[in-house]
C-alpha cells in the first residue's frame, strides 16, 4: 500500500472528509509536517500513533500517512514517487493532479459550494423576485457584458482585484444558468463540472496518457482532431459559433482550414490585402481585405480581435487631443 498523503492546513481541519478520517485511523503511523497541527491530537485520542515529520517517509510506506502543508513541495515529489494524494471531496484524474491542486482544492471547493447554495436560495420561493424571473434568454445580455468586462480588465492591465471581481461576475453567469437548468430538471452544476473535467483529460492525452507531442502547435492539432471525433463532424467548419464577431469567426475558420492543409504565407496574405484595397471600396473588397488581414495576424501569432480592440482603445485615448487640435472631422458618431 503506497504512502497516503493528506494535504491539510491547520485552519482547514474542518474540511477533512469522513473517508479521509477513516483512512488515517487505519494507518499504523501518521506523520505531521507541522507538529502542532490540531488534527494530530484528535488522531492520538482515537488511538493512532503519530509523530512529527523528521525523516522523509518513503512513498511506498505501508500503512503510513503524511499530513502535509498543501503548498509543501513534498506533496508533488511524493506523488511523483507513487504516493496516494487525497484532497477531500475533490476528485482528481490522478495523484499528481491532486498534488498540484492541493493548495487551492479544499478552500476553493468550500467557497464554490457556498456560491451554489447562495444561487439556490436566490432562485427559491424565499429568494429574490428578479432572480426568480430570469431565463436563459433574459440572461444572454448579462453573459455577454460580463465576458467583455473581463476582456476590458485584461486589456487595461487591471490584473489584480479588478480582474478577480470581473471573473467572479462571469462565474456567476455559469452558476445562474446551471441553476436554471436544475430547476427544470435538465442538468446541474455537477454535470457541467464533470463534463468539463472529462473533456480536459481526454483532450490532453500527452499529459494523462502516453501520447507524445513536439510542441504547442501539435497540442492544438490534436485537440481539434479529438474534438472533431467526439462531435462526429465531417464538415471542418461545423460548430463555429454563429454569434461570434466577424473577425473571430474568420480566425476560427482559417484555423480549422489550416488543420486540413490550407496555408496562407505572410507574403501571399499581404499581397491579397493590397489587391483587395486597390479595388473600389465595397462590401466584397473590404471583406476580402479584412479576411486576409486575419490571415496575416494568424501568421504572426496575433489574435486579430485583441489587436483591433487594443488599437480602438488607443484611438479613444487620443480622441480628446485630436478634438482639441481640430484634427477630427465632423463625422464622429
Amino acid at each position: 500500500m503506497p504512502l497516503l498523503v493528506i494535504p491539510l492546513a491547520p485552519d482547514e481541519t474542518g474540511l477533512l472528509t469522513l473517508d479521509e478520517w477513516d483512512a488515517l485511523t487505519r494507518c499504523r503511523r501518521v506523520f505531521f509536517e507541522r507538529p502542532g497541527h490540531p488534527l494530530r491530537e484528535r488522531l492520538e485520542s482515537a488511538g493512532v500513533m503519530t509523530r512529527p515529520f523528521d525523516d522523509e517517509p518513503p512513498a511506498a510506506g505501508d500503512g503510513w500517512a503524511l499530513v502535509a502543508d498543501p503548498a509543501s513541495p513534498r506533496v508533488v515529489e511524493l506523488a511523483r514517487a507513487g504516493a496516494q494524494v487525497r484532497n477531500g471531496a475533490c476528485e482528481s484524474p490522478d495523484d499528481l493532479t491532486a498534488a498540484y491542486g492541493a493548495p487551492v482544492a479544499r478552500p476553493a471547493g468550500a467557497g464554490f459550494a457556498g456560491l451554489i447554495a447562495l444561487m439556490a436560495r436566490l432562485r427559491s420561493p424565499d429568494g429574490c423576485p428578479w432572480d426568480q424571473e430570469q431565463t436563459h434568454g433574459s440572461l444572454e445580455v448579462h453573459l455577454q457584458e460580463e465576458a467583455y468586462e473581463v476582456l476590458e480588465a485584461i486589456d487595461e492591465g487591471l490584473l489584480g482585484a479588478e480582474l478577480a471581481e470581473e471573473l467572479g461576475d462571469l462565474l456567476l453567469q455559469v452558476v445562474f444558468h446551471s441553476q436554471l437548468a436544475l430547476d427544470d430538471g435538465r442538468f446541474d452544476i455537477r454535470s457541467v463540472l464533470d463534463t468539463l473535467e472529462a473533456k480536459l483529460v481526454v483532450r490532453h492525452p500527452h499529459v494523462f496518457d502516453v501520447t507524445e507531442v513536439a510542441d504547442a502547435g501539435e497540442v492544438v492539432r490534436n485537440w481539434e482532431a479529438i474534438k472533431a471525433a467526439e462531435k462526429g463532424r465531417s464538415d471542418p467548419f461545423e460548430g463555429i459559433g454563429r454569434d461570434l464577431s466577424a473577425l473571430l469567426a474568420a480566425y476560427k475558420t482559417q484555423k480549422r482550414a489550416a488543420a486540413i492543409g490550407w496555408s496562407a504565407p505572410a507574403a501571399e496574405a499581404g499581397e491579397r490585402v493590397r489587391e483587395a484595397l486597390d479595388r473600389p471600396a465595397d462590401v466584397g473588397s473590404l471583406g476580402e481585405a479584412l479576411f486576409w488581414c486575419v490571415a496575416l495576424a494568424r501568421g504572426a501569432g496575433i489574435d486579430p480581435e485583441t489587436a483591433l480592440r487594443a488599437h480602438t482603445a488607443e484611438f479613444r485615448k487620443s480622441a480628446p487631443a485630436l478634438l482639441t487640435s481640430g484634427q477630427m472631422g465632423k463625422e464622429t458618431k
